[in-house]
């Protein structure tokens, strides 16, 4: 007897640090939708990017890469007739020129989500990580400057601070390749974040008059005030793990993931943008914010 496969009907493309991990987290809650158990599986542009990829601390997040299409139908088999199957890896909008034959090969015609932040400010976001995870050392200007030269040398997306955060062409091929699209904005999630996951809910045709959690904010920007309590989070000793291991028996992982969540962001503060740094990404992603606020019909005034 057979098993029947279950794979994705709609999938949160990116923008990489606009709110896709809130998303996940939001969307999980509902009876009706399943995500995968790994939350950005980037199986889809395993099967074209370049392997080893080159950055500091690539070697290791890639080990995270699902590049087997036996372990990627994996991450779904555990839903249970749900209406609505998705995963949120954000890699796939940035690489969208070959991200979406490979989409339309193993998934079909799915519904795609797109949630974009002002690209400033994701741009800057996108670099605090890096710094939280202790693995960018320049400061932010030189990393821009490094940018070109890190690209040539394979390094990681993440690390396009600048490049993935022009959106208009990402946006356009989805729009043009595929027959549901919804793309909202982070500004839409900070200010009613209860508003928008219900349209996700009409989006993706389930029950509206389920209420998620949505008090939570996951991800949050920042720099670590300790390194060394940092490190904890990134990597554990022999003993933390240990302990993980003994509380699981007690909370459920998701419990355990915000308790996480709590600890990191006690840990993180945030740091201001030269102002002339702000001037000079706003006047360079200027042309891309006003073909993109015609192409979705948003007013986009305010990052300008």
């Amino acid at each position: 007897m057979s098993t029947k496969i279950i794979l994705p009907n709609f999938l949160i493309v990116g923008a990489a640090k606009s709110g896709t991990t809130s998303l996940y987290r939001y969307l999980e809650q509902h009876p009706e939708i399943y995500m995968s158990s790994v939350k950005e599986p980037r199986f889809i542009t395993a099967q074209f990017v370049k392997f080893p990829l080159g950055g500091i601390g690539d070697e290791k997040a890639e080990k995270s890469i699902v590049k087997s299409f036996d372990v990627y139908k994996k991450l779904f088999k555990k839903s249970n007739n749900e209406k609505a199957i998705g995963e949120a890896s954000a890699d796939n909008l940035y690489f969208y020129e070959d991200a979406i034959p490979h989409i339309k090969k193993y998934l079909g015609d799915v519904k795609i989500i797109i949630i974009l932040r002002n690209p400033v400010e994701r741009t800057f976001s996108s670099y605090q990580m890096f710094v939280a995870s202790l693995r960018e050392h320049l400061s932010f200007e030189s990393a821009l400057k490094a940018e070109d030269q890190r690209k040539k040398m394979n390094w990681a997306y993440g690390w396009h601070y600048k490049s993935v955060s022009f959106y208009y062409e990402q946006v356009k091929a989805y729009l043009e390749k595929f027959s549901q699209v919804k793309v909202c904005l982070y500004d839409d999630l900070k200010v009613d974040s209860l508003n928008l996951i219900n349209d996700m809910y009409k989006f993706l045709e389930v029950d509206t008059t389920f209420i998620p959690d949505t008090s939570f904010q996951f991800n949050v920007g920042g720099v670590p005030k300790n390194k060394f309590i940092q490190k904890l989070f990134i990597k554990p000793s022999e003993s933390s793990s240990f302990v993980k291991q003994i509380v699981k028996i007690f909370f459920s992982e998701k419990k355990i993931n915000k308790l996480m969540e709590r600890l990191r962001k006690k840990n993180m503060r945030k740091i201001q943008m030269k102002p002339e740094t702000s001037e000079y990404l706003k006047n360079i992603f200027r042309e891309d914010i006003l073909k993109l606020q015609d192409l979705i019909n948003r007013d986009l005034s305010h990052w300008l």
